[in-house]
């Protein structure tokens, strides 16, 4: 349950970001941050399992 409550509060914090970025900076820009967001957040993750599995 834990995990399920961080995992909303990030999505929302990274919808927030996102939206924000949108406002500021339009689709085009927004679209890019996060994505180079989400990729840097999928390599961290992949990287902690891989360490974790060891």
């Amino acid at each position: 349950m834990r995990n399920l409550l961080f995992d909303t509060l990030g999505l929302a914090g990274f919808a927030s970001l996102t939206g924000g970025l949108y406002l500021r900076f339009g689709l085009a820009d927004a679209l890019m941050v996060s994505g180079s967001l989400l990729l840097v957040l999928a390599l961290l993750g992949a990287r902690a399992m891989r360490k974790g599995a060891s």
